[in-house]
């Protein structure tokens, strides 16, 4: 992508691409999207996943839901 628009895109984004997948082959997507990662030059990706297959193999998690659990605490 970065050669197409001649700017150079240091993160990806994705959003519950894994969905009709079976766990043999989230775990084969999570790979491809690393070797992405590398081939392509990125620092990092941000993805969206509600499987457990895939945020186990995530280098960092962002847990959205505990996040609005302590929200919504606070602000009770």
């Amino acid at each position: 992508m970065s050669g197409i628009t001649g700017r150079k895109i240091g993160t990806l984004f994705s959003d519950e691409a894994d969905g009709p997948l079976d766990p043999e082959r989230k775990r084969m997507f999570m790979n491809m999207k690393r070797e992405v990662l590398r081939l392509g030059g990125y620092a990092c990706e941000f993805f969206v996943s509600q499987t457990p297959e895939l945020t186990s193999m995530a280098d960092r998690i962002i847990d959205l839901e505990s996040m609005a659990t302590e929200v919504a605490e606070v602000t009770d």
